[in-house]
């Protein structure tokens, strides 16, 4: 009989030699049925080894974890349980798990004195578990990390009839995992002479490996000194294909699985089917952001390539949404792993590593799921069909195990439909790396179906989340689709560009085609339909056709569109009425069953069962997902769906109320009545204007509506973003060409406009770029030119502003050209476009909206007399727009020192004489940039009152800016203050600058209040 005697560590290294023993005792907790440990836990006068949880039951593990050479005493012990019964304590105290049972364990590699033993027998209340090196051997056996000695002693074979084995085996620990070591004599039992490696997997250690072994013996243990190795060669005399045949073989199933991209029944020339390409030819390659907090399923900031991320870590979790492309991302590592010279097609950066692909698709797994990755690992072979490479191929797998080149690719972790199965799956999965603790392993999830089993695999799997396509991406997968779904012409190629521009510029769209899923839907709609269709209306209907007709045919059961759209309608009404963009399984199957007693004529024939409805949407389309689950008050787990995307949810919700797919408290109510409520709902931003082009010609009594609500909004002194949400439902519906007369368009364009203020807000160029445009134009322009409203003035000159650069293409160097055209025209409406579009340009550079131009344009004289003989004109549309100009230009830094002096002499009249509001903030704007030191002031004097008014703004300014201009205009005028009041105001204003603090900082120095001031305060901010 062979008995084990010890368990070796090799390592010279003190924390490595840690590290290791940490390893064997988490494999070793692991075997025994607790999730994964924390180690060296410092407590307040105490230190805890190991604390763990145990998988299923409610118990609580506390060990003592000791590598000493000399065995333990009952002292160790009785120290221990000091610990333990304090951390019971504790435990007691903290509701969450008063009631779990804790247990103590005291780990010994060499074991226990025989007198710790008798005091633990005499106290005999199982108050530790003594876990000896034989325990941890058994328990080791027993979680199937290593083999059984029986058959370590099997796996050896060897000619020599001397040999005699030994009575006794040992197991070695190094950094690539666990090794046993059979001994041999050749003199009947005398001396040992010979020994042998066998891997903890159960096959002769490779003979690289094992001189390897041998050399770290010789610096740690010596163990093995002078005596000779007996070598691990399989058995020859079995004939078996070579190993060269056997991975070419393996590889060309990979190659079928994976070197093509499968679209299953979408449309290619009006009629579906399937469509594949060569994986290379439409793969982009995607960017990453890691995971710090599985609880929370955080993302930190940053994008990071898949090439970059493996030659840091060559563990990884990879999290998507459906359609995020995390299958055809393992299909390209595979496929460029197993065929190197097909890893240059794509500039993703993978590392140039031998390592040798092992692809596991988890929906395939069947009843195998529960099986050990070892045997599912070795049943490939069945399912490639070459059956005949089975022991080969064990053998090359069992290789490239124990050299550490194997690269597991697991697809579809969320695929295991059971979660018990998933969690059985990940934790037969630690136990693979516990047995090859050098292996190399992506695993792919849906973020809902990774919860579950994102406590086991955050151990040794670091955890990225697939970033959303950025418009190059988008760009470069429009290009590759054309290219291999129609072909690489000229025409195809151009057409590609024109379509992905379009889905860059309409941010509608753009957010749906950041999913490289909906991207190729959009791209198969215009295929389907011949255009991409810009009315979003159009297009989700026609992407949810797509998803929900021939998406994924492949082992689904069609749904019938005319069952399925009613009943996803009624369940996204409920979900947006609700104000939710999740739901729960129970939920959804109420809001089912309610919706089929709703509309009988509709689906009270329908076969399928609210569960298989569910099943067949998502498994089908990915239409509504299964996104995650949640705790409820008595602690129950619940499935949480939602939809692929919001935008899905909006336009079915909107569907619901046109078509009355609704809750029985909403049939008799009209359209309006449901809408109206909600006009100030953030969740119905969207869902308004839909439903608006939805009504088609019925539309009117909503816009009505809507007029309505935002002339009462715009005539209100004070408006907040929540009023202001009416007046963008608006817009939007103007966007979107919502059926109307020009009577009833023209008063929703001047309603929505003098609601307006905001340059660069997206739903105006979608206007202007629409068969509105030209409406909005002419009624934005005659709105502002009539008779001058000072209460309207800043939301219509900002979308003129707005539209001057829409329809400025050219360099910035040729602005100044395109503005001098338009300023010597003896025309108004020209003249002050051309202004306000200047103030647009310099409203871009002082928010950043255009980096990095400050020198390519700058305020010359030509523009500089032009806006001043503006200024002189008495007429307020030239002076608001003027003013307006020359503070954002100042804001910008683009106004030349030199000319402050002229523009401040025009403006500062102005601003003493106008008592139009908007006027006054936009010329104490101005002059706070304007106004310096030596700013001359000698005609002032002529102004009767001018240091009463200068005092009275200062105290009661009338805007944010006119405290600042009336301190410095003060100061040049030489008002009374004394030099306290002065630098304390000073400081005040500093504090409260909107940008830099230049003029202040320039006055704190002409008055010499540095010292007053410190400096610190007079830093720019």
């Amino acid at each position: 009989m062979i008995n084990f005697r010890n368990i070796e560590i090799l390592e010279k290294d003190n924390n490595k030699k840690g590290d290791l023993f940490g390893r064997l005792m988490n494999d070793l907790f692991h075997s025994l049925g607790y999730d994964e440990p924390r180690l060296n836990i410092h407590k307040s006068g105490r230190e805890i080894d190991l604390q763990t949880f145990h998988r299923v039951e409610k118990k609580i593990a506390i060990a003592e974890c000791k590598a000493h050479k000399d065995k333990i005493g009952g002292d160790d012990i009785n120290k221990f349980i000091g610990v333990l019964d304090a951390e019971k304590r504790r435990f007691k105290r903290d509701k969450h798990v008063k009631t779990f049972t804790v247990s103590g364990y005291f780990v010994s590699l060499s074991g226990f004195k025989e007198t710790a033993i008798e005091q633990e027998k005499e106290i005999s209340d199982n108050r530790v578990l003594l876990i000896k090196p034989e325990k941890i051997i058994e328990e080791l056996i027993a979680g199937r990390i290593i083999v059984s000695i029986e058959k370590a002693v099997s796996a050896v074979s060897h000619n020599n009839e001397t040999l005699l084995l030994a009575n006794y085996i040992d197991l070695f620990g190094y950094d690539k995992g666990w090794v046993w070591v059979l001994y041999f004599s050749n003199s009947q039992g005398q001396k040992t002479s010979h020994f042998a490696f066998v891997h903890a997997d159960g096959k002769p250690l490779i003979s690289e490996l094992a001189s390897e072994l041998i050399s770290i013996d010789a610096k740690t243990n010596s163990l093995l000194r002078d005596l000779i190795l007996i070598p691990g060669d399989s058995d020859s005399s079995q004939i078996t294909p070579s190993k060269q045949e056997t991975t070419k073989k393996y590889f060309k199933y990979l190659e079928n699985e994976c070197g093509e991209i499968q679209f299953e029944g979408l449309p290619t020339d009006k009629e579906a089917g399937a469509v594949r390409v060569q994986l290379e030819s439409i793969f982009v390659p995607l960017h990453f952001s890691q995971v710090h907090n599985h609880d929370e399923n955080t993302p930190s900031s940053g994008r990071i390539s898949i090439g970059n991320i493996l030659s840091i870590s060559s563990r990884l979790a990879i999290l998507a949404k459906p359609g995020g492309g995390k299958s055809t991302l393992i299909k390209r590592i595979a496929i460029a792993y197993a065929f190197p010279d097909r890893r240059v097609f794509i500039n993703d950066s993978l590392p140039d590593n031998d390592w040798f692909p092992i692809f596991i698709r988890c929906r395939e797994l069947g009843e195998k799921v529960t099986h050990s990755i070892t045997d599912i690992i070795n049943g490939i072979p069945v399912r490639a069909e070459i059956s005949e490479c089975k022991n080969q191929f064990s053998k090359i797998i069992s290789d490239v195990l124990q050299k550490g080149n194997a690269l597991l690719l697991i697809d579809g972790l969320d695929e295991i439909a059971e979660d018990r199965n998933r969690v059985t799956f990940v934790n037969q999965l630690r136990t693979f790396i516990a047995t090859y603790p050098k292996l190399n392993i992506i695993v792919t999830s849906r973020e809902a179906g990774f919860r579950a089993v994102a406590g086991t695999l955050e151990t040794y799997c670091e955890q990225f989340k697939v970033s959303n396509l950025n418009e190059p991406e988008i760009e470069a997968l429009t290009l590759k689709w054309h290219k291999a779904i129609i072909d690489d012409s000229e025409n195809t190629i151009k057409e590609a560009i024109k379509i992905s521009n379009l889905i860059i510029k309409d941010n509608r769209i753009k957010v749906l085609a950041e999913n490289p899923l909906l991207l190729t839907t959009l791209l198969f709609v215009k295929r389907w339909a011949g255009y991409l269709p810009t009315k979003r209306t159009v297009l989700y209907q026609e992407m949810i056709k797509l998803l929900l007709v021939t998406w994924n045919v492949e082992g689904h059961d069609q749904l019938d569109i005319e069952e399925a759209e009613p009943q996803l309608s009624f369940v996204a009404f409920w979900m947006t009425k609700n104000g939710k963009q999740t739901i729960t399984e129970g939920e959804l199957k109420d809001c089912l069953i309610e919706c089929r007693r709703q509309m009988p004529e509709i689906l009270g024939y329908t076969k399928i069962s609210p569960t298989d409805f569910i099943k067949r949407v998502e498994s089908r389309s990915s239409l509504l997902i299964l996104s995650g689950h949640k705790r409820n008050d008595v602690g129950q787990l619940l499935q949480i769906y939602e939809f692929l995307h919001l935008s899905f949810q909006e336009y079915l919700t909107a569907k619901a109320i046109v078509k009355s797919f609704l809750p029985s408290e909403y049939s008799f109510k009209n359209k309006i009545e449901i809408i109206a409520p909600n006009l100030s709902n953030e969740n119905w931003k969207e869902v308004i204007p839909i439903t608006a082009v939805l009504l088609e010609r019925d539309a009117k009594n909503l816009v009505e509506l809507l007029i309505n609500e935002s002339k009462k909004i715009a005539l209100k002194e004070d408006t907040t973003n929540t009023d202001r949400l009416v007046a963008t439902l608006l817009g939007s519906c103007i966007a979107n060409e919502i059926q109307i007369g020009p009577e009833l368009l023209d008063s929703a364009i001047e309603w929505y406009a003098k609601n307006n203020y905001t340059i660069g807000a997206g739903l105006n160029e979608t206007i202007l770029n629409s068969k509105f445009g030209p409406a909005f134009r002419r009624k934005v322009t005659s709105s502002f030119f009539g008779e001058y409203d000072d209460q309207f003035v800043s939301p219509l000159g900002s979308l003129l502003s707005e539209i001057f650069m829409s329809d400025f293409t050219g360099e910035v160097s040729k602005l100044s050209i395109q503005l001098n055209s338009l300023l010597i025209e003896q025309e108004k409406v020209a003249n002050c476009t051309a202004v306000l579009g200047l103030m647009g340009f310099a409203w871009e550079i002082a928010t950043d909206h255009r980096p990095s131009t400050q020198t390519d344009f700058h305020l010359d004289i030509t523009l500089k007399a032009t806006l001043i003989n503006f200024l002189k004109t008495n007429d307020n549309h030239y002076i608001f727009s003027c003013c307006w100009t020359i503070a954002w230009l100042g804001d910008a830094k683009l106004i030349p020192d030199e000319f402050c002096q002229e523009l401040f002499d025009a403006i500062l009249p102005i601003w003493i004489e106008s008592t139009y509001k908007s006027v006054s903030r936009k010329t104490a704007w101005a002059l706070n940039y304007l106004i310096m030191p030596n700013s001359k002031i000698d005609y002032l004097k002529s102004y009767p009152r001018i240091k009463e008014i200068v005092n009275e703004r200062l105290y009661s300014p009338r805007n944010e800016f006119e405290n600042n201009v009336c301190l410095c205009l003060g100061v040049l005028l030489g008002i009374n203050w004394s030099r306290k009041d002065v630098a304390k105001a000073l400081k005040e204003s500093k504090r409260h600058q909107r940008n830099d603090s230049r003029t202040i900082n320039r006055f704190i120095k002409y008055l010499k209040l540095d010292k007053d001031i410190s400096q610190q305060e007079l830093k720019f901010e």
